[in-house]
């Protein structure tokens, strides 16, 4: 091949390609400008207008999550908690942040686990019957303290109570099932 033709050849792979890339990214925006914007959507409207701001003594690092959902627990018509769920970027990605409406008190767990204290006699394996019929997912597993950690029934604001009440007739199997609560430590310089 003399090196006109390769020339040729190059030339004409180069037109190719950058026809090609420009046919797909005139497709991404087209798609991009047919799909609808979040902020615009009539249900995503209707979500946050329900949804309370974080309570003022909330924990600062709390605010930098997007709040995915907010409710009362027990019902909105006998409200005793307000229960927001948040979504961070990085460690715990989802966080229930639960306020009692009588004492004000503030408590942060895990959205979307819970943990289980195992008791002594039993391994990690006699959980898999209890797993399987709620279809749940064990998580993490620490043997040294006999501790479990398990998904959740599903993503809604009362998913962690729902799960430990679903989990109680498995009662024999651990000691406690409790929420997976974050704690902050307060640092004095």
């Amino acid at each position: 091949m003399k090196n006109s033709e390769r020339i040729v050849v190059y030339s004409l792979g180069f037109i190719l390609g950058m026809a090609l890339v420009s046919v797909i990214f005139m497709r991404r925006a087209a798609f991009r400008d047919t799909t609808s914007d979040s902020i615009e959507d009539p249900a995503y409207l209707a979500t946050v207008a329900k949804m309370e701001a974080l309570p003022q003594d909330v924990e600062s690092v709390m605010l930098k999550g997007q709040i995915l959902d907010f409710g009362y627990l027990p019902s909105d018509l006998d409200r005793q908690q307000r229960v927001w769920l948040l979504q961070f970027k990085k460690s715990y990605p989802h966080v229930r942040v639960v306020q009692s409406l009588e004492s004000g008190a503030l408590i942060y767990s895990a959205a979307d686990q819970i943990k289980l204290t195992l008791r002594p006699e039993i391994d990690v394996t006699d959980l898999s019957p209890m797993l399987q019929a709620l279809e749940l997912r064990l998580r993490n597993f620490n043997r040294k303290h006999n501790i479990a950690i398990i998904g959740v029934l599903d993503t809604k604001i009362d998913a962690v109570p729902r799960t430990i009440a679903a989990i109680r007739k498995w009662n024999h199997l651990y000691q406690s099932a409790d929420p997976d609560f974050i704690i902050f430590r307060k640092i004095d310089y």
